[in-house]
Parts: C-alpha cells; sequence; structure tokens
C-alpha cells in the first residue's frame, strides 16, 4: 500500500493533464442525443485503455436489439458513435465491478456567457473549466486514473475491472443500455457523475407529458362568442399545481426531495386580438422510487379528468406521454456502498449518504443488469450544463484516490 500512497502523490500532475485532454475533445450531443460528436473522444479512450493493458471492445449501440426495453429512446443515429469498454481481467476468486461513465456532453450554449474557453481546460487556483468538466470528464478521467495507479503498483486483484466509457447519456441512456445488452455485469457498480464526493444510493423518475387544449377562434373584440384554449389549459394548470401539494404532504424519502410536477414549456394562439383555439403544455413529473409509474400517470390524468370546466368536459385535452425513465435504488447497507464510505471517511473526512434529484444511467444498470449500483463522483450537479461549467482539481485528485482504494479493497 506504500508504493500505492507514492504513486497517487507522485501522479497528481498526470491525472490533470488527463482531464485538460478530454475537455479538450468536442464530444457535445446534436439534437438531445438524435446525434453526437463521442467519435474522437471514444478513438482517445480506447487507446487509453489497451495502454493499461485491458482488452477493449468497441461497439455502437444497435436500435434493433435496445428497442425491446422499456427504457430504450427511439430515433437515435449511433453510425460514428461507439461505446468503448475496457476489462481488466483480475486473477479469480474476487469480485468484479464496474465504473460507467458518459463522454457525451451537452451543446455550450451562448459562448458570450463563458468567461473561460469551453474546450481549453483553463486552471485558476484549484478550479479547471470547460464544457463537461463536471459532468462528467472529471468522473470519466478519475476512473481511468485509478485503473492506472492500481497497474502502475502492480496490484493483483481477483476481480474484474470492467470500465464503460459510454455515449449519449444526455439522451437517455441507450449508450450504458446497449452494454447491458451486450452482457456486461458485475458484483457493484460505481457510476461516477457529479455527487460532490457524496455517496448516492437512489435517484427519482421522471415522466413526461405533452397536454393539447382545443378552444374556439373568435375576433378579440367577441370574446365571449369564442372558447379561450390558453384559459382551460390554466384551469387544468392550477389543478396540477394543487396535486402536487398534496404530494408533497403525503409523499416522502429520506434520501430525495418529493415528487414534482413542473410546466417546462408552453405555446398556443395565433396573435393577440385572436381568441386561441389551441394550446400545448409540456410538463416533467418527477416521482419516487418506491412508487409504480402506472399509478403515478393515473393520479395525474384523474386530476385532469377532475377540472370542474363544462367545455373541457365535453372536449378533454389531448394527454400524451412521451418520456419515462424508471427510478432507481440500492439499499444503503450494500457492501459497496460502505466500502466507498470507509474510503471516502479516511480520504475526504466525512462521508455522506444522499440520493440524485434528477436521472441516471444507474437506472438502466441497477434495474435492467440488475448490478448493485452507487454514484460517486467528483463536482457538482450545479455546475452540469452551466456556463463556465467547472471541477475542484482538489476533489477530483481526492476522488481518485477513492475510487483507487476501493477498487483494491472491492476486488481483493
Amino acid at each position: 500500500m506504500n508504493s500505492l500512497t507514492g504513486i497517487i502523490e507522485n501522479n497528481k500532475t498526470m491525472a490533470v493533464e488527463l482531464l485538460r485532454q478530454l475537455i479538450a475533445i468536442d464530444s457535445r450531443v446534436i439534437g438531445q442525443g438524435r446525434g453526437g460528436r463521442e467519435e474522437k473522444i471514444q478513438a482517445f479512450l480506447a487507446d487509453r485503455l489497451r495502454q493499461l493493458g485491458c482488452e477493449v471492445d468497441c461497439f455502437e449501440p444497435d436500435n434493433a436489439r435496445l428497442k425491446k426495453y422499456a427504457d430504450f429512446n427511439p430515433d437515435h443515429d449511433y453510425k460514428n458513435r461507439p461505446n468503448v469498454v475496457g476489462t481488466l481481467k483480475g486473477s479469480g476468486g474476487g469480485k468484479s465491478i464496474i465504473l460507467n461513465g458518459h463522454v457525451d456532453t451537452v451543446d455550450i450554449g451562448d459562448p458570450g456567457e463563458w468567461q473561460h474557453d469551453p474546450f481549453a481546460g483553463e486552471i485558476d487556483g484549484d478550479l479547471i473549466y470547460g464544457r463537461g468538466t463536471a459532468d462528467m470528464k472529471a468522473g470519466v478521467a478519475a476512473m481511468i486514473m485509478a485503473v492506472q495507479y492500481l497497474r502502475e503498483a502492480k496490484t493483483a486483484l481477483k476481480g474484474d475491472i470492467i470500465i464503460q466509457c459510454v455515449v449519449d447519456e444526455e439522451g437517455g441512456g441507450n449508450g450504458t443500455l446497449a452494454c447491458i445488452d451486450r452482457g456486461y455485469r458485475a458484483d457493484a457498480a460505481i457510476i461516477t457523475e457529479p455527487t460532490d464526493l457524496k455517496i448516492l444510493t437512489c435517484h427519482r423518475g421522471a415522466m413526461h407529458l405533452t397536454l393539447r387544449t382545443s378552444g374556439r377562434a373568435t375576433h378579440a373584440s367577441m370574446k365571449w362568442d369564442g372558447v379561450n384554449a390558453i384559459e382551460k389549459m390554466i384551469k387544468i394548470m392550477a389543478a396540477l399545481s394543487e396535486l402536487e401539494k398534496e404530494w408533497l404532504a403525503r409523499k416522502r424519502h429520506r434520501f430525495l426531495p418529493a415528487p414534482t410536477i413542473m410546466f417546462g414549456e408552453i405555446k398556443g394562439g395565433a396573435g393577440a386580438s385572436i381568441v386561441p383555439e389551441e394550446c400545448e403544455l409540456k410538463i416533467d413529473i418527477k416521482y419516487l422510487p418506491y412508487e409504480n409509474a402506472g399509478k403515478v400517470r393515473e393520479e395525474v390524468e384523474n386530476c385532469i379528468k377532475s377540472v370542474g370546466d363544462a367545455w373541457l368536459q365535453e372536449n378533454p385535452p389531448e394527454i400524451n406521454w412521451t418520456l419515462n425513465t424508471s427510478p432507481y435504488e440500492t439499499d444503503p447497507k450494500h457492501p459497496i456502498v460502505g466500502k466507498i464510505g470507509e474510503k471516502t471517511l479516511q480520504i475526504n473526512g466525512k462521508n455522506e449518504i444522499s440520493g440524485l434529484p434528477s436521472g441516471a444511467d444507474a437506472r438502466i444498470i441497477n434495474n435492467v443488469g440488475k448490478v448493485p449500483t452507487v454514484i460517486f463522483g467528483p463536482g457538482s450537479l450545479k455546475q452540469a450544463h452551466s456556463a463556465d461549467e467547472h471541477v475542484s482539481l482538489s476533489e477530483y485528485l481526492k476522488c481518485i484516490e477513492i475510487l483507487t482504494r476501493t477498487i483494491n479493497d472491492w476486488c481483493g
């Protein structure tokens, strides 16, 4: 272990340089993941994993194979967007582990909002800036550096290490789903999404709903002869807001926020002088791990149908459910949670178990692959998708050490 300590201390510059190299490669998704630019970063990572002595598997997700899964997101093109999986075989008899991270990032948004070049990996004090630093190139770099440290220390592990660098997490998770479909399994998994070095054992589910109300158009000067579709939608929104309040009072989870109903986009009407004959509302609904998605949908639909309005009773809104990403939960008493907690306490001086308010690929590995999964990584979720995205270098380096020592103990 002394040699491992020395390797960790002496290679911090290498760890920072790897992160800067990943930031410099543009790997943004296109059209919410329907396309993407992950090819170059995946070629870089495949070469890096081969240098570590891994068996490297590069493969493009196959929509024809994935469509049988409930978590599949259709109409995404994976030409030149391969997953890269590196496997480091153990000697046998030990527990295996999956290290999973996505290489795709969202767009940079308005370049004028950035004070630092999104692709330069600029360092200012303890912070390194760039698109994807927190979400989640620091996490990908951390899991690779952890394995590199173990290799340099010539640590003889019994269990296998499976490093998954996946595409299209931002578009819904088909990259990780393809890894499960390909047969990759282990005794536990760590997803290195940004958690501020907290140990996250669950996240909420999410559903998207599109509502459309109809009305009757007339000239604004004769508004009483028309039916305003926007006003009808406002009544539905008020009812759903009351349902959300009722959820807040009734539904609880020790690690997660209560369920929410969020109105994300609304449009309707054709001009100020015309009573609008249609209105469309897009809604995001978050729900808890112990809830059934069908029951949640039923609650929402019953709420909509119960709005006391004669027009809506005779002309009910069109209801279209467009997305469901399932929640997940791992038992906080699982040994992998305890092992990460032990190392986090030793290295970071504290450990905290919590939950992720958004979604992640953990649901796929845990629910579909049946692999107990935790989320643990450097950086803050608050930085994800933001201008001047950044991560603390000291936290990044602590994460590498925690992962290194966790893997060392877990794999035997």
